[in-house]
């Protein structure tokens, strides 16, 4: 049984939805691990952070996997960790798998469905394909699609008034 916020890789290893993150966000910019619990309380407006204790033996192990790498020490002696190549690569084929993100996706659908209805769910189910949709289409049709999801934003926002 695989986890719904997990991932896999060609070779079997499973990462978490916070490793793979954690990845991503290696790939950005060198960080140290007290950057990365800032990020991630800012992006989740601080309603879900990870422990110290969760993070910092992840970044351990990581680097024990030659995924990421202490870069430098900076100020007050905190390690800033880079990705390496084999982060890199790593990090190029979970994003590549981009359906087990949408089977994952549609698990918790499921569950949320279940709970909360089947309404709600069928509007994020929208927002999800659009979001595809949108990050498949090839760089000359950017500002077009920009242009339609602008429209409908507008249109949106006329029926929040309207009510």
């Amino acid at each position: 049984m695989r986890g719904i916020l997990k991932f896999s890789t060609h070779n079997g290893h499973t990462r978490t939805l916070i490793t793979l993150y954690v990845l991503h966000s290696l790939h950005c910019e060198p960080k140290t691990g007290y950057d990365l619990l800032r990020e991630i309380d800012d992006m989740t407006g601080g309603e879900w952070v990870p422990s110290k204790g969760t993070l910092y033996p992840m970044l351990r192990h990581l680097a024990d996997e030659g995924l990421i790498a202490p870069q430098e020490t900076g100020a007050r002696s905190k390690t800033i960790y880079a990705l390496t190549e084999e982060g890199e690569t790593t990090l190029a084929e979970i994003k590549k798998s981009r359906h087990q993100s949408r089977e994952n996706f549609q698990l918790l659908r499921n569950i949320h469905s279940e709970i909360f209805g089947e309404e709600f769910a069928s509007l994020a189910e929208k927002i999800w394909e659009i979001r595809e949709s949108v990050r498949d289409l090839p760089d000359e049709k950017q500002d077009a699609a920009s242009e339609i999801l602008d429209t409908c934003i507008i249109a949106l926002r006329k029926l929040e008034e309207d009510r």
